[in-house]
């Protein structure tokens, strides 16, 4: 069988989550860390556009069948911490922690996703199905990696970040207003 999107989401979720051990480790080096931290907001960011572009209008075509909305309120609230971590400098104190906690959702989206998301993609679309989805996701992350990802060592980093952050402003914007902002403990 082809590649279908579930094993391009599975991928996509394993390189997530070694990216943000990695940050998280204390063995991310001060010099190291704004490389991996671009490649994590470009990766997470990859993720979200194949959910809004690809898997949500698959979704809505299935007519929203065995989606629970926690997987959706859980997408969006991940989307809306990464914009708000980016809005953030790095070398302020709120940062090193708002990265903490956007890791913890991460993984506990990871999993909600894997549990919630990935069998209701496999029980509601066919194999041709999945397997084309597969080619628009990866067109999504070429357009955004380039035309080949490479291993982290060999990525040019410097491109990007101003997209995600012009990105960030235009999600936030579109975002009902939130309560003031409260200290993350």
């Amino acid at each position: 069988m082809e590649k279908d999107v579930v094993q391009v989401l599975t991928e996509n979720h394993a390189v997530l989550g070694w990216l943000a051990e990695r940050l998280q480790g204390e063995r991310a080096a001060a010099a190291v860390e704004p490389l991996l931290f671009n490649e994590f907001a470009r990766a997470l960011g990859g993720h979200q556009t194949v959910i809004d572009q690809t898997v949500i209008p698959a979704l809505k075509s299935c007519g929203w069948r065995g989606v629970t909305s926690d997987v959706l309120t859980g997408h969006v609230a991940l989307k809306r911490s990464l914009a708000e971590l980016l809005t953030l400098k790095r070398d302020d104190g709120r940062f090193r922690e708002a990265l903490k906690q956007l890791s913890l959702q991460l993984a506990a989206q990871r999993e909600c996703e894997r549990v919630k998301l990935l069998p209701v993609l496999r029980k509601c679309l066919d194999d041709g199905q999945r397997a084309l989805m597969a080619f628009d996701a990866e067109l999504h992350l070429t357009r955004i990696f380039g035309a080949t990802r490479l291993p982290l060592d060999e990525v040019d980093l410097s491109q990007g970040a101003d997209d995600l952050i012009a990105e960030a402003q235009v999600v936030l914007a579109s975002l009902p207003s939130a309560p003031p902002h409260r200290p993350l403990h």
